[in-house]
């Protein structure tokens, strides 16, 4: 795991190894593509569906482990800003794997079905389910 600053750069977050192991134009051909069925789908602007889909997408509380007289307790706590839309970038990605492996559907076209499900908030999004979950773990442990 980094430390410091280079633990907060979005860009290289989720690419796994080291140095230029990460297919950094691969996922970018995707993403593109997955804006362009975005807005062939909803005439709207791709940019702005994708910053729904984070705004809809990220936790708001979580659950965090301290250690009070020797015994662990789970604590609610409210969700940085900044941790929220990793959250929830990882969410939409994992999802976009999801719905891509081992099926006929590319993984742009599974992007755009995520993007525009999360956008509107659809109980079929897998990253809104998984926001939903987290929220209710942390209200059961508050």
């Amino acid at each position: 795991m980094r430390s410091g600053q280079g633990k907060r750069k979005l860009s290289g977050k989720y690419i796994r190894g080291r140095g230029v192991l990460g297919k950094k134009m691969l996922a970018m051909h995707i993403v593109d593509d997955a804006f362009e069925i975005v807005e062939k789908k909803t005439g709207r602007n791709p940019i702005q569906v994708l910053v729904m889909a984070i705004q809809n997408a990220g936790p708001r509380e979580d659950t965090t482990r301290i250690k009070r007289g020797g015994v662990y307790y789970t604590v609610s706590v409210d969700v940085a800003p900044l941790k929220k839309v990793d959250e929830s970038l990882k969410n939409l990605a994992l999802a976009a794997f999801q719905g891509s492996f081992n099926t006929k559907t590319s993984a742009s076209e599974a992007l755009a079905k995520e993007m525009v499900s999360a956008a509107s908030e659809e109980s079929a999004s897998f990253s809104v389910n998984r926001r939903d979950e987290v929220e209710r773990i942390a209200k059961a442990s508050r």
